[in-house]
């Protein structure tokens, strides 16, 4: 509490001294997905700090630092995903800020509340929605590189098209393939190709940290020892016995397992880490399941 305090009291004190905004723009984004696409569209007239930034650590596990309290003080526009993925930052953002900064809650753009799947960045529609909110963000702060960031915008929508049509592509030949995931960090996508997903029920608890029911756990397994289910989808990020304990079955007889993010890795784009994903499911479901040895 004492700690929680003394962070909150920083941002007050430092709150009072930000009081205008000059370039570059500070940017502050919760998950380096974001980042990295305002970094995209921004250029050299932002700076940005992710604060979800390392792909090998739970991204559940991080706290608030005085760091990250400095960090945000400094911020002219801040990104966070909402839903419940990121609460963290709401004890932040409730302090009293200038009246000029900028909060993009990604979320609401998508529509996507409280209690639905938080990972929407893994929805093909997200980040162009967050890109447009963004360049308005920017345009807003700094009027006179209006055409800069309209600019980056378009040049990046293009880049996205891959993304579409990679989808359109996908859900044409793998559409109500049966697969199966240990969370629903991929759900959106898996969706949007088209595939059949199993063990939702399974996948909810393990997202919010509660043990499976014996009844979950034996339907999941059988999905995979009876070879139902094509290909099965792991969380990368997150050590669990439950889950580690489905991906040794589904190598055991000889289903693809194919490894997603959480956070994105460092020194790559947004697409070119959605890109590899796709092109990894892709040769996945286009293998034909092995029998288990005898």
């Amino acid at each position: 509490m004492m700690r929680t305090i003394l962070l909150i009291s920083l941002i007050a004190f430092s709150t009072l001294c930000h009081s205008t905004t000059t370039l570059p723009i500070h940017v502050v984004a919760a998950e380096n997905i974001y980042g990295s696409v305002a970094k995209e569209l921004g250029g050299n007239y932002v700076v940005v700090t992710s604060l979800l930034n390392n792909p090998t650590s739970d991204p559940h596990l991080f706290s608030i630092t005085p760091s990250t309290a400095k960090a945000m003080t400094e911020a002219d526009i801040i990104i966070y995903n909402g839903a419940d993925y990121d609460p963290w930052i709401q004890p932040l953002l409730t302090m009293a800020t200038p009246s000029q900064r900028k909060v993009i809650e990604v979320a609401s753009l998508t529509l996507v509340h409280s209690g639905d799947n938080p990972h929407i960045w893994y929805s093909p529609e997200t980040m162009p929605l967050f890109a447009k909110a963004f360049v308005a963000a920017l345009i807003q702060t700094d009027p006179a590189h209006k055409l800069y960031y309209q600019s980056q915008l378009q040049q990046f929508n293009n880049r996205y098209q891959r993304i579409f049509k990679t989808v359109s592509s996908l859900k044409k030949r793998f559409q109500n393939i049966d697969v199966i995931a240990t969370e629903p960090i991929f759900g959106y996508m898996a969706h949007s190709i088209g595939l059949k997903m199993h063990g939702d029920d399974f996948q909810i608890k393990i997202m919010n940290d509660v043990p499976p029911t014996i009844s979950q756990i034996k339907q999941f397994e059988d999905d995979i020892r009876s070879h139902h289910i094509r290909v099965l989808i792991y969380n990368n990020q997150v050590i669990n016995p439950f889950t580690q304990r489905m991906r040794s079955l589904a190598i055991a007889e000889g289903i693809p397992v194919i490894g997603v993010n959480e956070i994105m890795p460092n020194h790559v784009t947004y697409i070119e880490w959605m890109m590899t994903q796709l092109q990894r499911l892709e040769t996945a479901l286009s293998e034909k399941n092995k029998a288990k040895s005898p």
